[in-house]
């Protein structure tokens, strides 16, 4: 099916909406973006709202699909679930357009939501930052955009903001931020700052997680199972092993990831057990941490995992 043929399905309110159709939306050409620009806004909120979600859905089963040019747009779009669900679909966008427009986002956005999504997808170059993949004047203006949403009214977009600055670990002002975080009575809060420790791969916090390990808090034990993983943490192996037998499922799930992370010979009989283990999901997780595990003791060897 061709663009312009497309076009007028979308446009058609008799028409059911088919996914069919959408791939002619994928890699448009200057002058197809523009009609398309220009049709949009005439669709009712409900049809906009299936499109973009339907196009995220398709760049998720067919790489071969390109819809950046048509989430940028809508991205701007008047309704909140559809620039929220945009921004989902520029997940893997690492342009220096789209990390402006993320900060622009998260700072200006009248959507709560949205701009906890933005938040969120800026924990993505935060990472590419501490990877070296950014140059230094945009590490800056991330990092700057990052520390002025800390203080923000809603908790959500300051908690993800904690989260992505986490990556900047050993700059002064992020570990305060941290351990002011860390010291709240919020449990959100709380959780926000053990993910950013973790992201921090800074030693420091180790004492921190391990509290957490033992926390009354499914949520507290679960960061901080992860934390500890990312940390590839040796030093926690015993409280993280105790934790496969947690009755939180998630708890569980972190934990088994966490041990294929952390490595070592205790860590790999504890998931070769779980690995031969009658609930299938609990298997499935240990043998992908056994993977993990193989892998960092032999790159060149990842399959032989037993």
């Amino acid at each position: 099916m061709n663009f312009q043929e497309s076009l007028a399905k979308i446009i058609d309110p008799k028409q059911a909406l088919s996914t069919g159709s959408l791939p002619a939306f994928s890699n448009m050409t200057p002058e197809d973006q523009a009609r398309f620009e220009m049709v949009w806004p005439a669709l009712e909120v409900d049809r906009r709202r299936k499109i973009v979600t339907a196009l995220v859905e398709l760049t998720e089963d067919n790489i071969s699909l390109d819809f950046t040019s048509a989430f940028f747009f809508l991205v701007k779009d008047e309704d909140a679930q559809v620039r929220g669900k945009a921004i989902e679909g520029l997940w893997e966008d690492e342009s220096r357009d789209w990390l402006n427009k993320l900060l622009e986002l998260v700072a200006k956005d009248p959507d709560s939501t949205v701009r906890e999504k933005a938040a969120l997808g800026l924990s993505n170059f935060a990472y590419l930052a501490e990877t070296g993949k950014i140059n230094d004047r945009w590490i800056k203006k991330l990092r700057e955009g990052l520390f002025e949403q800390l203080n923000a009214k809603d908790t959500y977009v300051s908690r993800r903001s904690l989260e992505a600055l986490g990556y900047f670990g050993t700059d002064d002002r992020v570990i305060r931020a941290i351990q002011d975080a860390y010291n709240s009575d919020d449990d959100l809060v709380k959780a926000s700052a053990l993910k950013a420790m973790g992201r921090s791969i800074n030693k420091r916090w180790i004492p921190e997680i391990g509290k957490e390990l033992t926390s009354t808090e499914p949520s507290l034990r679960y960061e901080a199972a992860t934390a500890a993983g990312e940390m590839s943490a040796d030093e926690l192996t015993q409280p993280v092993i105790r934790l496969v037998e947690d009755h939180d499922r998630e708890v569980v799930l972190a934990a088994i990831w966490a041990l294929g992370q952390i490595g070592g010979p205790e860590s790999s009989r504890t998931l070769k057990a779980l690995a031969n283990s009658d609930d299938e999901a609990l298997a499935n997780a240990a043998n992908e941490a056994l993977t993990e595990l193989s892998f960092a003791n032999n790159p060149l060897n990842v399959m032989n995992n037993r």
